[in-house]
């Protein structure tokens, strides 16, 4: 079973957002789902942009009245090349 987790960011300041986002997935293990909850459509296209960048995936998008709703599956770690 996947677990999930919530962050809400509702509120907060831009990069900030972005900051506590990748420091959140950061400490995730591979297969959980966090859902980030944002207020900001801008923040949203950034964030997606840079998720795409990363081994994580957007799963969902879930657009409500007053804040979207991204559900971000985290990949696998980084592996360091072996020196």
């Amino acid at each position: 079973m996947t677990s999930k987790h919530t962050l809400d960011l509702r509120g907060v300041i831009s990069p900030l957002n972005l900051l506590k986002c990748k420091n959140y997935l950061a400490s995730m293990k591979p297969d959980e789902v966090l859902d980030v909850f944002l207020a900001d459509t801008d923040v949203v296209k950034d964030l997606i942009i840079i998720v795409k960048k990363s081994r994580d995936r957007v799963m969902y998008q879930k657009n409500e009245a007053d804040y979207i709703c991204l559900g971000i599956k985290k990949g696998e770690k980084t592996q360091w090349p072996e020196f």
